[in-house]
């Protein structure tokens, strides 16, 4: 697990999780593309914008997988290069998903480490934790009006049903408490549920609340001829959520 601090100086921040690309196979086509393209030229007009990638960017087929090589492009990661350098200074954190392992399985290097060297962007292993600070304060040296933290995991299993899918990324919680966004892909889900829990006062004997969000990231796949209509699974809204960070109060809106 990587620990990562990204300041924002402006009044609201953007985080856009991009997940499940899968570069490389065929599903991932024309729609998934230009949704894709679209992200990108809106976080370039945007300084206040940047972007985790909770893993699964390339394919990595094999004679082994369950998606056939003989379906794939081979210049996947050229092509997942050319899509991302335009945006790489917006990048904050990289993950491996479960299509990276097959290479890492394999070979012992994933092709998302070699990603990250080429367009030198933190590269996080399997999760990550994001401290996230927002509206540079004028009152004194690095004072900041919010501060927020995001933990994103690629995830694993899941279940056909949106509320299977989205109890992988609460599961979450059990391994890092006080998150304000948990991020989760693998399962090209595009979800959001919001959670209000108590908690004891550290100022007196009182319980204070405070909302969590749980958050799918979605998939830029297409289901037609695609694994997923394979394997009898429903199609999904192509690509990802937009989260806002505001800094005037402690408030998180997420835009699907």
């Amino acid at each position: 697990m990587k620990y990562i601090t990204c300041e924002i100086p402006e009044k609201t921040a953007y985080i856009i999780p991009i997940s499940d690309l899968h570069i490389g196979d065929q599903s991932f086509s024309k729609e998934g593309q230009s949704k894709l393209m679209g992200y990108i030229d809106w976080i370039k007009e945007r300084p206040n914008a940047r972007v985790i990638i909770p893993g699964d960017v390339f394919n990595v087929a094999g004679r082994e997988t369950k998606t056939s090589p003989f379906e794939n492009d081979t210049g996947e990661y050229k092509k997942a290069i050319a899509l991302f350098e335009p945006i790489k200074d917006r990048i904050i954190a990289v993950l491996d998903g479960n299509h990276e392992a097959r290479m890492l399985d394999m070979f012992g290097i994933s092709p998302a480490q070699l990603f990250c060297m080429k367009l030198e962007v933190p590269y996080c292993g399997w999760s990550a934790v994001i401290r996230l600070k927002v509206g540079k304060r004028t009152d004194g040296p690095n004072r900041w009006h919010e501060n927020y933290f995001i933990y994103a995991h690629h995830t694993t299993g899941g279940g056909s049903t949106v509320g299977s899918k989205l109890n992988r990324v609460a599961k979450l919680r059990d391994i890092v408490e006080g998150i304000d966004v948990y991020l989760g892909g693998h399962n090209h889900q595009l979800a959001v549920a919001p959670v209000e829990v108590y908690y004891p006062s550290m100022q007196g004997k009182c319980l204070e609340k405070r909302r969590i969000w749980y958050v799918d990231c979605g998939s830029y796949t297409e289901w037609n001829d695609s694994y997923a209509e394979k394997a009898g699974m429903g199609p999904t809204k192509l690509g990802s959520p937009r989260i806002r960070f505001d800094s005037k109060s402690h408030d998180v809106h997420i835009s699907l």
